[in-house]
């Protein structure tokens, strides 16, 4: 399906650049759009709520990328704190912006109801996994 090329090929712009809270959210909402596309190809049923909520049902990230959808959650690009023993696992360019930041970097994370918050990315990719493998 050619909506489901156009999320993927979104998604992977989205990857490249980690700090643009614009193409993530073009992801989140290709993805609540291709679920109403999933909706309009099948037959089992004639409530697109409650097809929608047995998606989120499956998926928990899919169940965020929703809520992004709906504004119930939002995405905010804000410092998060590396611990000096995950600096191993940082990209060159992140390291080095976080010496001089107090051991901090720039990341997009999801603000949840409760506000706490988890990294979005993780999130919205494991929703596109899940979309693509239906």
């Amino acid at each position: 399906m050619r909506h489901l090329d156009y999320l993927v090929e979104h998604w992977e712009a989205a990857q490249a650049a980690p700090l643009s809270g614009k193409k993530l959210m073009l992801c989140v909402m290709l993805a609540d759009a291709y679920a109403d596309r999933l909706f309009g190809a099948q037959e089992a049923t004639d409530d697109i709520l409650a097809f929608r909520a047995g998606l989120a049902a499956r998926s928990e990230a899919l169940a965020l990328v929703f809520g992004l959808a709906r504004g119930e959650v939002k995405l905010v690009t804000e410092a998060v704190e590396v611990p000096i023993a995950e600096y191993g696992t940082l990209r060159v360019e992140d390291f080095m912006v976080s010496l001089y930041n107090h051991h901090t970097v720039q990341r997009v994370r999801i603000v949840l109801t409760d506000e706490s918050r988890v990294l979005a990315h993780p999130v919205v990719g494991e929703a596109v996994g899940f979309l693509r493998d239906l």
